[in-house]
């Protein structure tokens, strides 16, 4: 079964809350309030206000004032209802802020769920939570941000007739995670803050407030700031309608929270602005550095590709005059196997380093691979070949005379009397001496 919170009465619209108030700090009920609460239930004036026509009946103990509340008689429980009941939260927020205001301006003739229609001329169905016509203040609760809009925003000044409006909302409404908090704006551009209700059941000293005014920071966020915060008790209404906490006017407060954000987030900027233009001069600096250094890379580059491309180069010609000096070599060397006729004053080597002897006896001219004996003493490059010393071995000593005497009168001083190579001069630990070009293969030395 629904426990509703309010009632149609006399055509008007009464909420539970309007028999609560604070008496020497004491939550109670308003005796007289509820006496005629009482009798108008006893005579059936209590209906349910959606239009059905259902009648209601109070329910209200001494002891335990939770449980208070509105109830459909048993004989108009089959009734066509179409009442929707209000969040626990929200029927706790009305009674905690009728107590609020019934301690701050005293008016006992307050009254609660006033729609707008009553004071000015609109058929609109938004509503004033309290209104105090003896005071000109009327209070505005929504549980939701997403209850406000423009249009009730728009009525409600229309037809406001000189009431200061004071605006709360629930405190489930605070954080927005940084996004544009299009519904709070909507109040914080009337009122210039936000007012937060924060409540523990429906105790009222329990219940607590905090002003806040969103901004938006210097990474683009919105944020809260928090600017009073205590105990809804410690938020009073001034004579002239204005709120105050712990004495001081909440604009002032909001003010001096303001001045301050703003001057930080001016320093803010402009440290992040200067570290910004640090790190492009850095990034800037860090650019050039890396183009001098590809600049000098590729001077390395360059450097070390002509190097390569002049050693290449010299290889090259160097490759072409060997090859040159190689195949001059060959030819000469071909030129002397076809003549028979051996050099004297040097070495016979053909293109490959390989040297070459010619037999005394046969007259072949081999390599000295196939020779018993060749070289030495006037015999460069004459000898006896291992065909002929292997058929005739007396031959040998018939040979050798004849090479020296052959070879003597040609001998050169400048030609190694031991193998035939040539002589040349040379530095060692006892000074300058000639020494033989097939060192260390022939150790031959002349002072």
């Amino acid at each position: 079964m629904v426990q509703r919170t309010e009632c149609l009465c006399d055509g008007k619209i009464i909420g539970i809350e309007s028999i609560y108030t604070v008496i020497n700090g004491k939550q109670i009920n308003i005796p007289e309030k509820l006496e005629a609460l009482r009798a108008k239930s006893r005579n059936n004036e209590l209906l349910c206000h959606c239009g059905c026509g259902a009648v209601l009946t109070l329910v209200a103990g001494e002891k335990n004032l939770r449980k208070q509340h509105f109830r459909l008689r048993d004989a108009h429980q089959s009734a066509d209802c179409s009442y929707v009941g209000e969040g626990k939260i929200s029927v706790d927020s009305k009674i905690v802020l009728k107590c609020w205001l019934d301690e701050k301006i005293k008016d006992a003739d307050m009254e609660s769920r006033v729609p707008i229609s009553w004071i000015g001329d609109t058929d609109r169905k938004y509503e004033f939570t309290f209104l105090s016509k003896k005071k000109n203040i009327g209070l505005i609760y929504n549980r939701k941000s997403a209850n406000i809009s423009d249009e009730k925003f728009d009525i409600i000044e229309q037809n406001e007739q000189g009431i200061k409006i004071v605006y709360i909302v629930d405190s489930v409404n605070i954080d927005t995670m940084g996004q544009y908090p299009e519904n709070m704006m909507k109040i914080q551009k009337r009122q210039g803050y936000c007012l937060y209700l924060s409540v523990e059941g429906m105790d009222y000293y329990k219940a607590k407030a905090e002003a806040a005014f969103f901004d938006i920071d210097i990474d683009g966020l919105w944020k809260n700031h928090i600017f009073a915060k205590g105990k809804l008790s410690d938020f009073e209404i001034g004579a002239d309608g204005k709120l105050m906490f712990k004495g001081t006017k909440l604009f002032e407060l909001r003010d001096d929270v303001y001045s301050k954000y703003s001057l930080e987030k001016k320093r803010l900027k402009k440290q992040r602005d200067e570290e910004k233009k640090l790190a492009e001069e850095r990034l800037k600096k860090l650019v050039q550095e890396q183009m001098e250094m590809k600049q000098r890379q590729r001077k390395e580059e360059e450097k070390a590709a002509k190097i390569k491309a002049d050693f290449e180069e010299r290889e090259r010609k160097k490759k072409e005059e060997e090859d040159a000096r190689q195949a001059e070599r060959a030819k000469k060397f071909r030129s002397i196997i076809e003549s028979g006729v051996v050099p004297e004053d040097y070495i016979l080597r053909d293109e490959n380093e390989m040297r070459w002897v010619k037999c005394l006896h046969c007259g072949k001219i081999k390599p000295e691979t196939e020779f018993k004996t060749y070289g030495g003493k006037g015999k460069i490059n004459v000898g006896l070949c291992n065909d002929c010393f292997r058929n005739n071995p007396d031959i040998l000593d018939d040979i050798i005379p004849k090479i020296e005497v052959e070879h003597k009168p040609k001998r050169s001083l400048n030609i190694c009397p031991q193998c035939g190579g040539e002589l040349k001069q040379k530095s060692g630990r006892f000074g300058k001496f000639w020494g033989c070009c097939n060192y260390p293969r022939c150790r031959y030395t002349r002072s």
